[in-house]
């Protein structure tokens, strides 16, 4: 059997859809540079490195019925595309939501004083919420509602980066699943 360097990408994914990891492995450092430099241009290093890593991983799992039309490079680069998509996507929402968090207070309030104990009562219930899942998300939140980004976040509680957003990522997911009780509570 020949080397595997020596072998072209097509070769190689044929033995990954064998399960010869190391076919996998050489795919995965003849490519990984490249992807990573697509990804951090666009996504910035911790976002890049793990997209990257997720299309390898997918990759992997899905290496017995992926169908890269005779250019494995193209098919790599094409998931990686759809996953920096993926994540824009994902960081507008999030965004747009904690946008319509701040203002939905606001929108009940009849005057200033009013506005602000309801508010406050909103928050108050999201972060009583948010206690059964430990202090890391609360601060995240309030640090968030501060106006603070990730990095500045991940600085001041001595968190990674990757950490705050996925606490964040997780925050939003949890304030989402308990909102509309939330709403029957406070306004009615």
């Amino acid at each position: 059997m020949p080397k595997l360097e020596s072998l072209s990408d097509e070769e190689l994914f044929l033995l990954v859809s064998k399960n010869q990891d190391g076919a996998f492995h050489m795919l995965y450092e003849r490519y990984k540079a490249a992807l990573l430099v697509y990804a951090i241009k666009r996504v910035g290093q911790d976002a890049g490195e793990d997209l990257v890593q997720d299309v390898f991983i997918r990759t992997w799992n899905n290496r017995y019925s992926i169908d890269y039309q005779d250019d494995f490079k193209a098919y790599l680069f094409t998931a990686l595309r759809r996953r920096i998509m993926d994540y824009f996507a994902k960081e507008n929402n999030a965004q747009g939501y904690l946008e319509d968090l701040k203002s939905y207070a606001s929108e009940f309030a009849f005057d200033e004083a009013d506005e602000h104990v309801r508010a406050q009562s909103f928050r108050d219930s999201i972060f009583a919420v948010l206690h059964r899942y430990g202090p890391q998300y609360q601060a995240v939140l309030k640090l968030r509602l501060q106006g603070y980004s990730n990095p500045e976040i991940a600085v001041m509680l001595g968190l990674s980066e990757k950490t705050v957003r996925n606490q964040y990522s997780s925050t939003l997911k949890i304030i989402r699943s308990n909102f509309s009780s939330f709403l029957l509570f406070l306004f009615f």
